[in-house]
């Protein structure tokens, strides 16, 4: 049975290892106390001592209480180190004559040192672990006391309500928890083993620097920005050569643009109504070219420069009843004209 104990124990302990480990709350502190039932394990005990003229069989009361209490430090967000402490009574030794019977009382203090590994069950702090490591444990029977090393390995499962309050059942066996003789007569040592079923409440405090609230990123949302350039501004008449103006006017919509980040820039010329649909279409690429050249110079590359001719004037019907040929080009200035559209992302 105790065989089949361990090897349970360490095939829990195996698999918690090989599973892609993570305890939820890393760099933190937790501090338990609990309690529960406690059983002895003996390992040749001496059956027989003579005391006196009597001849008395011995056992062990197996049965009692444990309590524990413990803090961990959660260095990684899959390795923790404890240590805890833990005091087991009401198991008796007891003796047993033809005519008589007599229990003597023991107790144990062992304090462990272990390191814990631990699967996440959720973020707030619960996980299924496993613990491992050395034990200094002192055994105190008929008024005297004996000390020895030992070891401890446990299984368990804690519930975090949130991430400070939790609460942890589990099971340790605690190997050589007593190694000693029982009677001065006596040269065989008995060792006796512990096992430990508990339930423990927690309380976590985490590290100031997990405390500090994660400042929201903020959301991006798409804008867009039209720029629109009167053509008498950038360019001469009837022409496709970019002036002084222009160029500072370029200038000026490269540093509006620094609002957006990643902006694009779309470069679109538009002439007015007069000439032929193929002069315009070749005028306005041309005007379309020479503004995104412009950008060009100044470390901007264009995503689209393109004429569209006399398409989508602005001026509407406003200039229909004008038949004088310069009247009419003064009222159709609004038409000849190069849009740049900016598109970039802001927070909202």
């Amino acid at each position: 049975m105790l065989k089949n104990l361990l090897c349970s124990i360490l095939s829990i302990g195996v698999l918690v290892l090989s599973t892609n480990v993570s305890a939820a709350l890393q760099d933190s502190w937790t501090f338990g106390l609990g309690g529960g039932w406690a059983h002895a394990y003996d390992h040749k005990i001496g059956t027989k001592y003579k005391f006196g003229e009597y001849t008395y069989t011995t056992s062990i009361q197996n049965d009692g209480y444990g309590i524990k209490s413990y803090a961990e430090r959660n260095f990684k967000d899959w390795f923790g180190i404890g240590l805890g402490y833990n005091y087991i009574k009401d198991q008796k030794i007891v003796f047993t004559c033809e005519n008589c019977r007599f229990r003597m009382e023991d107790h144990y203090n062992i304090v462990e040192l272990y390191s814990r590994f631990a699967k996440p069950i959720d973020d707030k702090g619960s996980d299924v672990f496993f613990k491992i490591g050395p034990t200094y444990n002192w055994h105190s029977f008929n008024h005297e006391t004996h000390s020895v090393w030992g070891g401890v390995a446990g299984v368990g499962v804690q519930y975090a309500f949130t991430p400070k309050f939790s609460i942890r059942g589990g099971y340790d066996y605690f190997y050589r928890a007593a190694d000693r003789t029982f009677h001065p007569d006596d040269d065989r040592n008995t060792r006796i083993d512990q096992g430990l079923l508990y339930l423990s409440f927690q309380y976590t405090i985490q590290d100031e620097k997990h405390n500090v609230p994660v400042a929201k990123r903020a959301e991006k949302k798409s804008e867009k920005m039209i720029h629109t350039l009167d053509a008498g501004i950038l360019f001469p008449f009837d022409s496709s050569v970019l002036s002084d103006e222009g160029k500072e006017a370029v200038s000026t919509i490269i540093k509006s643009s620094e609002q957006f980040e990643e902006p694009e820039f779309e470069v679109y010329g538009y002439t007015d109504r007069m000439g032929s649909d193929a002069y315009n279409e070749k005028l306005s690429q041309n005007r379309a070219e020479s503004v995104s050249a412009e950008f060009a110079n100044q470390g901007i590359t264009t995503k689209v420069a393109q004429g569209k001719g006399k398409a989508n004037p602005v001026t509407g019907d406003k200039c229909a009843n004008i038949k004088s040929r310069k009247p009419l080009i003064d009222c159709l200035a609004a038409d000849r004209r190069v849009e740049v559209v900016v598109t970039g992302k802001t927070s909202k």
